[in-house]
């Protein structure tokens, strides 16, 4: 009474409440019974208050909740409804007193025991809870185990299919909660129940669950089963892999992959209490071979790709077992992977089913589940494999596909596979059959992407050995021909797989090779032989090589030869077609050639034939001419006896199809649009001789696979392998083609003639006028009517199908008006026809609805509405269900293609009648009118807000009303919910009654773990942040996320990335506390599928600009330990094992560091950082430690966009402004005060023992110096923060730039010695600079010989121009201490001067090379002659590689050439002598670049023409203006400079006219009056430009005027010229000062304008040039002395009117002026 008494008065909690509506709920049940949603949403709410109600407040309400929710149970609820019970009475246990729980399953075992048979609702409800409570609890109820068996038993008996569902449910939850710790007695039981009563069900859902016990029988160890019984359990297994439907076959898959891995682990096996002394377990040897081999192999009937695909899934599943339950080493797997091959030993061709199967076990169970070592030794035996001689072809194809995608998946080729590649390519390349020899060239083409170094020696391997057989086989006689032959052709594959690869790799491959290739083919189209086998056998080889070369190589590439390639098919198909077909040998054979020909004709279509294209008049006539020509060779061969050439005529057909429909207009070809319709209504004029098309799959939208037939699997590969067909005399894959199937042979020659002949006839179709439109349907239609009773009725329709829908879809791309009512009613009718015979597949009742969907936006809004009304009336009378489904369907697609205010009047009418069908109890009919009402919604969008509450309504009654708990069912309902969810959009708030009812639905349909219903609840996350983000906290969705990104499906992991990274897009801020950047790298280490990895990197780079800004330090602590805490694991490793496996010996032992520290770097090799040892340590008990190349490549690029990332705020770059932020504030992450930790990663990377991920170090370096090289160290006044890293930025410029660098690696350490040479960051370090320049000076010697033969020409020319490049910066930089007369030149630029001076000669012929080249380029010159450092590389591809890189440059090296040029056979001597050199004339003392006057002009044109297009303004990232630098030397400070990224280009040039305008260039002749006059009028024209033209064009001036020759003057119009621009620019200054004194330039011009206007006084010697400039000059400098501020210019104007006062005075006078 107590107890009651205080539980009275202590207030009601939520909780509380909850329980007593709970309470008065069901003590009404006697006079009402509760309405299954009221039930549905309080205990929904229940089960949330209990997991946020403390324990304290659980306890005073529990016994009352349980006896509540118990009575609930008996009353009898429905599924949702008991299941959320049992989750509410095991959550109260669990959380409240556990004691309860043996009273509490007692009870219900006895409600169980008493249970009837008419009420199976009750039954159910108790049997789901006591399983719930098995599920959470079973471990403390195993006692009761054997009376939950003999429930199971009597519930088995039952007639309704879920009751019998729920009791084994009940079953399997009791064997996985007790764990196998029972009594002996139940164990048994339970599994006599299983294989007596569950397997053999007549309900495919109870043999599901009976599926699941089994597995649960294995999961648990398998107590009470001996060997017999689990051989038993396996051939129950393999037998049920015949059954009839998918989901029974893939759920006992997945038990016999479960039960042969326990069978193959006796230590594992379980011995169950009660049985006494048993025998120990012993393994079931030769299980894998009785239980999986054999089945594979001898499957047949029927059922024989269901049984393949079972077989398959169960290898799949017994290898993941073993490797994640049982913890074999993955290098176990290849072992197994080697019993998968053997399968296909013994086959004596190649099944292409089998083989599919094969691959995907191969892919999935093995290679995937690989570590990287694993997969290096794993290359090594699959190589191994392909040089046994007992291997078939079959497995030699499996080995080298799989080998391509463990290729792929390395990302690098491991030295020990090198070993054995040779010998197992070559043996295969020459095979004698063709699909090995395709699969070793497709296996070359990979290795090349991998390893881009290895292509220039394969294809001049290639060349040479083709060439050879070639010559070998035209003139060869014997038994050896034939070997020849397979290895001509072999050859052939593998050149044309490269020449496809080559243009896309990163630096290309010399352009010579694919030259080479294109005469090897030529020669092999256009030579003879005496042998015609031989010779048809290389002309097809040879159009092989010619359709790579077409379908790869740029346009651009190959344009100066295509009247020569066009030429090449006119010997072929200018003949007479009958003659050509009587000819004798075999005409097979020249068919193929045929065939071949055709098919390089469709690439040159693709390659020069656009729609886009001025020049296809010209190249397509030729190209009909030929393709008619085909036309007639088909016409001809069909007359002939078809048995034996049958094949290759086919083939011939498919390639001509292919050619016509590679053509941008089907009405180009309009003249063979009869002869081409004759082939390809076949289909529809002789039904009975073609097969079912296989690409209506590909036609159908996506967006309704769920409605089957291709149900999407667990991932694409699976989808793709449960599609597959495949057929022996399936064509071989394409090696120039970039998107491969993914299994060899997809489809027989029978299939692909029937898709192209239907594809050809949708394209043509759509181009014809309304006759002929009409003609095709009827002839459509009356196919359709004549065959109905046909077997291949089914075929046929399928048929009509794709020719339709191709057909419309190219109408809606061709966009024409409406389509006339005649041709709009007869496809109508067709497709209503196919829909009413109502028992026809999935795939052709989504073809058709979606065919209605087509027409309706091919019509006018008059014809859709009157269509939907029609589709409306019918569905309202039909009877079939299958008939009403797909009308449903086709409403819903109607409103999709056309929907919008046409229809916007029909929605509620189609929303009414969907609804309606969808509380059919037929469960098809549910399927298809809810995914019809989904479009509806869809289309609706916000108008269909109004229907929200019925729709919401109709999906709780379905999820609430449905029994059996059917998938497709359960996922068409949470589809409608995510729909609801997009309408409502904000309006989901927390709290209201539609987001909770929303989520509660997606949590009960996800609760059964399906896949499908599973990705719907992602989704559902992904639409509550597109659509309502306030309804759930960002935590909330990070947390239900993260929890997917491990999950095994493929499809799950990428919606949940996906809406990852739209939560960052939406919400930054909230997801930076989450710091999921740790699981989003583990995530992409381990995952193999590769549209879901570039998803995860784009989501990390966008968190990466998201979070840097606050947490740089985080992301340098994320990036440090993915790059290198497993590298330092690696470089322990290797020292046990002796060497590393991909790039030798350790990096330490190869680098020579000279005399630097070899400490340079903190925490390189010392102690780790606090926090990082515990990460390391971590890493040696997890798959971390292997972390793959690919992660730790992506970490490190990540790390160089960090600089970037953190923003534009001054305190990170600022170390006294970060200091003084974090004094004044709370502490802030600055990126500065991380520099030190930063640069020594960016060291380490540079120098890592994987020399593909150098460069990033080094580019990091380069960034890094790029933000901080200007910023100061308070701790040392006068010096740059940078300086202290100077011995990192030395040894990483030493290391990039060793002479065994590659190409990367030396262009970036080449761009960081630029920047480190010119930032004032050496500090003095006369020793550093002087080692860089040697460095970068050193390949000058041998300037000629850089070159990459790897590589493509346009490699060594970059390579060169940085070069250059590097060495002008330089140049520059010194020269702007020289420049600067404040301040004295550092010692160690001043001791490079001589260094310059030394090797002008070979710098300045080379930098103009560099200019004329660009030029060329800008110019868009073609000269016959030879470039000059661009020679052989002339072609458009290349110079788009270069031209990004000249434009960068030249502006440094054309200022770099100026400085201190002096004409050729110049006398350095003269720099000292006075009389011939004015002491100003070297600045630097030493005479650079020679000048001949060819050179000279074109330097000075070049910059006249610069200055000409000043509008056309090349983007110059790194220029460094000859006026200033920055420098620390001594007590000095930096200098101003401007910002270099907008510097602009006179500012660049007209200092080059002042260098070029010195005393020694008009002492030689260079200058003339009229070259100085050109220049002074393109001043003339720029007269109103800003302050910083006006001063660099008056130093111009000045040195033009100061040292051109006297004669110059006596010119009038130069003189006259000089005296406008003196006025011109005083005016300037003058009108300045008046408009702006504050902004005036008045002190900046005043001096150089005097001064140059007193030099000219000086020199003007006639009369009249004087009298007419005394005046003015005598006003201005009167107007000037008034506007005077400072002492200096006073003191210039005032010495140039001392100047002008006695000629003014002597012009007053009269006399003469002398």
């Amino acid at each position: 009474m107590a107890k009651n008494y205080a539980r009275e008065n202590i207030p009601l909690s939520h909780f509380g409440v909850l329980v007593a509506q709970l309470e008065s709920l069901v003590a009404s049940a006697s006079q009402k019974i509760p309405e299954p949603l009221l039930c549905f949403d309080l205990l929904s709410d229940l089960i949330s208050a209990i997991d946020e109600e403390p324990k304290d407040s659980i306890l005073l309400w529990q016994r009352k909740c349980e006896d509540a929710l118990y009575a609930l149970l008996a009353l009898g609820a429905r599924r949702p409804v008991r299941h959320l019970a049992s989750v509410a009475m095991a959550n109260i246990i669990s959380k409240g007193d556990s004691i309860s729980i043996y009273s509490r399953a007692s009870s219900l075992q006895g409600f169980l025991v008493d249970g009837k048979k008419n009420e199976p609702l009750k039954v159910a409800g108790a049997a789901q809870c006591l399983g719930e409570l098995y599920r959470r609890f079973g471990r403390k109820i195993t006692s009761g185990v054997l009376e939950t068996t003999s429930i199971a038993t009597k519930l088995m008996k039952y007639s309704e299919e879920f009751v019998r569902q729920e009791a084994l449910l009940m079953l399997q939850k009791a064997l996985e909660g007790s764990g196998g710790s029972a009594m002996a007695s139940a164990y048994t039981e339970a599994y006599r129940v299983i294989t007596r009563f569950g397997i053999t069900d007549k309900s495919f859902i109870v043999r599901v669950a009976a599926a699941r016990c089994l597995k649960a029988f294995a999961s648990i160890g398998g107590p009470g089963l001996g060997a017999g019984e689990l051989e038993s359990s396996a051939s129950y297994c393999v037998k049920a892999l015949e059954d009839p439907v998918s989901s029974v076959r893939d759920a006992f898959a997945d038990a016999l992959g479960s039960l042969l891995a326990l069978g193959m682990n006796p230590q594992a096996q379980v011995q169950p209490k009660g049985k006494g002394p048993s025998p120990p377990a012993k393994k079931l040897e030769g299980c894998l071979q009785r239980h999986l081999a054999v089945p594979f192999t001898k499957a047949g009937g029927a059922r024989l790709k269901d049984v393949r695909i079972g077989v398959t899934l169960s290898w799949v599943s017994f290898l993941q077992v073993i490797r994640l339950k049982y913890l074999y080493p993955d290098s176990d797997l290849q072992k197994y992977g080697l019993r998968v091959m053997e399968m296909l030993r013994n086959a004596s061709s190649v099944d292409a089913h089998a083989l599919a199967c094969v691959l995907y076990v191969l892919r999935i169970g093995v290679t995937d589940q690989m570590t990287e070592p694993t997969q290096r030794g794993f290359l090594v035996f699959l190589g191994k494999q392909l040089r046994s001689s007992g291997a078939s072809p079959s497995m030699k194809i499996a080995a080298l596909r799989t080998m391509s995608y463990t290729l792929k998946t390395l990302g690098e080729v491991p030295i020990e596979f090198k070993e054995v590649f040779d010998d197992a390519l070559v043996a295969a390349v020459s095979h004698p059959l063709q699909l090995v020899r395709v699969e070793a060239a497709l296996t070359l083409r990979v290795l090349a992407e991998v390893d881009p170094t290895c292509v220039g020696g394969l294809v001049s391997y290639g060349v040479t050995t083709l060439s050879a057989l070639r010559e070998s086989v035209l003139f060869g006689k014997g038994a050896t021909v034939k070997v020849e032959l397979d290895s001509l052709h072999g050859q052939a594959t593998v050149l044309a797989a490269l020449v496809a690869v080559s243009p896309k790799l990163p630096l290309g491959y010399p352009a010579r090779l694919s030259k080479s290739v294109f005469e090897v083919s030529k020669r092999m189209l256009t030579g003879s032989s005496r042998n015609p086998t031989a010779a048809t056998a290389v002309n097809e080889a040879g159009w092989l090589l010619l359709s790579s070369l077409l379908s790869s190589m740029p346009k651009e590439e190959l344009e100066d030869q295509v009247f020569d390639i066009l030429s090449l098919w006119a010997t072929l198909f200018s003949k007479s077609p009958e003659h050509e077909t009587k000819q004798g040998g075999d005409l097979t054979s020249r068919i193929c050639v045929w065939s071949a020909a055709v098919d390089a004709l469709a690439a040159f279509v693709r390659c020069f034939i656009t729609s886009s294209s001025v020049d296809n008049s010209i190249m397509l006539q030729p190209v009909l001419v030929y393709l008619s020509s085909a036309l007639s060779y088909i016409s001809v061969l069909q007359r002939k006896d078809p048995s034996k050439i049958k094949p290759a005529v086919d083939v011939f057909i498919i390639r001509t199809l292919m050619a016509y429909q590679s053509l941008p207009d089907p009405m180009t070809y309009k003249r063979d649009h009869p002869q081409i319709m004759q082939l390809c209504t076949i289909p529809f004029r002789e039904a009975s001789r073609c097969q079912e098309n296989s690409c209506l799959r590909l036609l159908l939208d996506k967006r309704d696979a769920w409605l089957g037939p291709w149900i999407p699997a667990r991932d694409w590969l699976e989808d793709e392998l449960r599609a597959f067909q495949g057929g022996q005399d399936g064509l071989v894959p394409c090696v120039w083609e970039s998107e491969l199937s993914s299994f060899p042979q997809p489809e027989t020659i029978n299939k692909m003639l029937v898709n192209q002949m239907l594809l050809c006839f949708g394209l043509i179709f759509a181009t014809q006028d309304t006759n002929g439109m009409v003609s095709f349907l009827q002839m459509i239609e009356q196919c359709l009517k004549a065959g109905k009773k046909q077997i291949w009725h089914s075929a046929s329709l399928s048929n009509i199908c794709v020719g339709l829908l191709s057909g419309l879809k190219g109408l809606i791309a061709l966009r024409p008006r409406p389509l006339a009512l005649g041709i709009l009613s007869l496809a109508h009718g067709i497709f209503q026809s196919i829909l009413a015979e109502g028992d026809i597949c999935a795939s052709q009742r989504r073809a058709s609805a979606e065919g209605l969907g087509l027409l309706a936006r091919l019509g006018n809004d008059i014809f859709t509405a009157k269509m939907t009304r029609s589709l409306l009336s019918e569905l309202a009378v039909a009877t079939d269900s299958n008939y009403a489904g797909s009308m449903a369907f086709a409403l819903g697609c109607i409103h999709r293609s056309a929907g919008g205010m046409a229809l916007s009047t029909l929605v509620p009418p189609t929303v009414n009648s969907l609804s309606t069908l969808a509380k059919s109890p037929i469960t098809g009919l549910q399927i298809w009118s809810l995914h019809g009402l989904l479009l509806t919604i869809e289309d609706a969008g916000f108008s269909y807000v109004s229907h929200v509450q019925a729709t919401l309504g109709l999906a709780t009654d379905i999820l609430l009303s449905e029994e059996n708990g059917l998938v497709d069912l359960q996922q068409g309902v949470a589809r409608l919910i995510n729909a609801i969810v997009a309408v409502l959009g904000p309006e989901l708030a927390p709290g209201s009654i539609f987001f909770s009812r929303c989520k509660s639905v997606i949590a009960e349909i996800s609760s059964w773990h399906e896949t499908a219903t599973l990705l719907e609840s992602v989704r559902f996350t992904q639409q509550l942040v597109l659509f309502a983000p306030r309804a759930v906290s960002v935590h909330s969705h990070v947390q239900t996320l993260l929890s997917t990104l491990s999950s095994r499906q493929p499809t799950l992991r990428h919606v949940a990335v996906s809406t990852l990274r739209h939560l960052i897009e939406k919400d930054p801020v909230s997801i930076i506390d989450e710091q999921i950047e740790d699981k989003l790298f583990h995530m992409l280490d381990e995952e193999t599928d590769s549209e879901i990895g570039n998803l995860v990197r784009a989501t990390i780079m966008r968190l990466l600009h998201s979070s840097c800004p606050s947490k740089p330090s985080h992301w340098i602590s994320v990036c440090r330990k993915m790059v290198l805490s497993t590298s330092a694991m690696r470089d322990t490793e290797s020292n046990h094992v002796g060497s590393n496996s991909l790039s030798g010996p350790d990096n330490d032992s190869k680098l020579n560091y000279g005399e630097d520290d070899e400490d340079m770097v903190s925490n390189s090799k010392g102690t780790p950082d606090p926090g990082y040892e515990s990460e390391t340590s971590a890493v040696n008990h997890n798959r971390v430690k292997q972390l793959r190349y690919r992660t730790r490549v992506f970490a490190a690029e990540c790390l160089i966009r960090l600089p970037d990332a953190v923003g534009k705020n001054t305190a990170h770059f600022d170390l006294s402004l970060a200091r003084r932020q974090n004094n004044e504030q709370c502490n802030v992450d600055w990126l500065v005060l991380h520099l030190q930790e930063l640069i020594s990663l960016a060291y380490q990377i540079s120098t890592i023992q994987f020399e593909n991920m150098r460069p990033i170090g080094v580019r990091l370096l380069s960034t890094i110096v790029d933000k901080f090289e200007a910023v100061s160290d308070p701790e040392l006044p006068g010096h740059l923060l940078m300086e202290q890293y100077q011995a990192q930025l030395v040894s990483a410029v030493r290391t990039a730039l060793d002479i065994s660098s590659g190409p990367i690696l030396l262009e970036a350490g080449l761009q960081l010695a630029t920047k480190i040479m010119t930032s004032g960051i050496l500090g003095g370090d006369q020793v550093a600079v002087k080692r860089i320049f040697l460095l970068i000076s050193r390949p000058l010697d041998e300037f000629k010989d850089i070159y990459y033969p790897s590589f493509a020409e346009w490699v060594s020319c970059k390579i060169k121009i940085r070069l250059l490049a590097a060495h002008a910066s330089l140049k520059c930089y010194a020269y702007a201490f020289l420049r600067r007369h404040q301040s004295e030149v550092p010692d160690e630029y001043l001791a490079l001067l001589p260094l310059f001076s030394k090797n002008s000669s070979i710098l300045g012929k080379y930098w103009i090379h560099i200019m004329k080249d660009y030029s060329y380029i800008c110019l868009q010159l073609k000269l016959k002659k030879q470039w000059n450092l661009l020679d052989e590389i002339q072609s458009p591809l290349a110079l788009a590689k270069l031209q990004p890189i000249l434009e960068e440059v030249w502006p440094i090296i054309l200022q770099a050439l100026a400085l201190d040029a002096v004409p050729v056979n110049f006398n350095t001597n003269c720099a000292s002598d006075a009389e011939n050199v004015p002491n100003n004339s070297l600045i630097s003392g030493y005479s650079m670049v020679q000048l001949d006057m060819e050179d000279y002009h074109f330097v000075w044109g070049f910059a006249l023409l610069v200055l000409f297009q000043r509008h056309h303004v090349a983007q110059c990232r790194r220029i460094i203006p000859v006026t200033s630098a920055k420098v620390t030397h001594g007590a000095d400070l930096p200098v101003d400079e401007k910002n270099l990224t907008t510097l602009k280009l006179h500012e660049v040039v007209l200092p080059v006219f002042q260098f070029l305008s010195s005393q020694r260039f008009f002492a030689a002749g260079f200058l003339t009056v009229d070259v100085c006059r050109e220049l002074l009028q393109v001043f003339s024209y720029s007269i109103y430009m800003d302050s910083s033209w006006s001063s660099l064009a008056l130093s111009v001036l000045s040195q033009i005027v100061l040292n051109c020759p006297t004669e110059f003057f006596e010119e009038q119009s130069f003189g006259n010229l000089v005296m406008e621009l003196i006025f011109a620019y005083i005016f300037n200054i003058l009108r300045s000062s008046e408009i702006s004194p504050e902004h005036s330039n008045w002190e900046e011009l005043t001096s150089p304008i005097f001064t140059t206007a007193k030099t000219v006084v000086r020199r003007l010697s006639t009369k009249n040039q004087l009298k007419s400039i005394v005046l003015p000059f005598t006003l201005v400098s009167c107007k000037c002395v008034r506007e005077v501020a400072t002492e200096l210019s006073f003191s210039t104007i005032n010495d140039f009117s001392k100047c002008t006062s006695p000629l003014l005075k002597a012009l007053v006078k009269g006399p003469e002026i002398r």
